[in-house]
């Protein structure tokens, strides 16, 4: 009996020291003074999960209480890890952490959607952001997607991204700033939303200078309100392929597409590019103006002269091409 007492004694206080080992590794603290970042994808095990703690928080993976932390993950999460993105705060309490990766508690990250001139340069964009890689936005959605910076869950799947994008692209359009029924210009009742995102690429496409947007968006709206052909050197680029063309040729302007707005008249049929929010609305809040064309400054300076005539815009377009040729581009 004295035997056994000493055992159950000896049991009992490797217990009580188990438990004392095990809670002051819980309210111990990560050694990292920066936060890091975790992407543990479907299948995580924990002995995965182990190797990059100990892989981005080296002082632990020397800590021989990783094994004891192995143990806690193991019985906390049963096994299994849930898939996510998880941020390790700057001296995290062990305690904390073991909840936050059993509960599946991500941490947002950001995506930041610029001008993407193409659905398929827009899916590589988030298959290489996201847990996800089978992103598969077409041009009969590209219209939907709003450049601006999100911030989603690593593990959102294409479909959920894009209820997310609807959502966003309902909200902004629902926007006081955006319509406003008593100054909204008369002439985009006439276009659908689709065709405001549209003619807005072009818009955006045209320059980068922010007062101009506005009045290039009036040359366009006067053109299709008279049945011209919009003739927009950005479709032809599209058209043909070639984003870095500075000089439009004949030979670029006999591109059979659907895009080339030479050859075609009305509105592409999908948007050139992803245009800004701010380039949405100068297109909805264009002035009205007697400008039915437009073309690059001779200064060269990234500006437009404004013409309604073509007699005029015609000099305008001889001063930009003599400019050119001083300059030597030819292409």
């Amino acid at each position: 009996m004295k035997k056994k007492t000493i055992i159950l004694i000896i049991v009992a206080l490797l217990a009580i020291i188990g438990a004392l080992c095990t809670l002051t590794l819980l309210n111990s603290r990560t050694a990292n003074p920066e936060p890091v970042r975790l992407y543990l994808p479907e299948g995580t095990t924990v002995d995965a999960l182990c190797d990059s703690l100990t892989n981005n928080l080296p002082p632990c993976g020397r800590n021989p209480q990783i094994q004891i932390f192995h143990r806690l993950m193991d019985y906390a999460a049963g096994g299994r890890i849930r898939p996510g993105s998880y941020v390790i705060e700057p001296h995290m309490k062990n305690l904390d952490l073991v909840r936050k990766l059993r509960n599946g508690q991500q941490d947002p990250v950001r995506l930041t959607i610029g001008k993407f001139r193409l659905p398929q340069d827009l899916n590589n964009y988030l298959n290489t952001k996201l847990m996800h890689n089978d992103f598969n936005i077409t041009l009969d959605s590209f219209h939907l997607i709003l450049p601006d910076t999100y911030e989603v869950y690593w593990t959102i799947t294409p479909e959920q991204f894009m209820q997310r994008m609807k959502r966003e692209y309902d909200t902004f359009w629902k926007n006081k700033t955006t319509i406003v029924n008593d100054s909204l210009s008369l002439f985009a009742f006439r276009f659908s939303l689709h065709d405001i995102v549209v003619l807005a690429s072009i818009v955006e496409e045209e320059t980068n200078n922010k007062s101009e947007k506005p009045l290039i968006a009036s040359v366009y709206i006067n053109r299709m309100e008279k049945g011209l052909p919009l003739q927009a050197d950005p479709t032809v680029k599209y058209a043909v392929g070639d984003f870095t063309l500075r000089r439009i040729l004949n030979k670029h302007l006999q591109t059979d597409n659907p895009f080339n707005t030479y050859m075609h008249t009305g509105l592409p049929p999908a948007p050139i590019c992803l245009p800004s929010k701010e380039t949405i609305r100068a297109v909805v809040f264009a002035p009205r103006t007697n400008y039915l064309y437009f073309c690059a400054s001779d200064k060269l300076d990234g500006t437009h002269r404004f013409a309604a005539t073509l007699a005029e815009h015609n000099r305008n377009a001889a001063a930009y091409h003599a400019a050119l040729n001083r300059q030597g581009i030819k292409r």
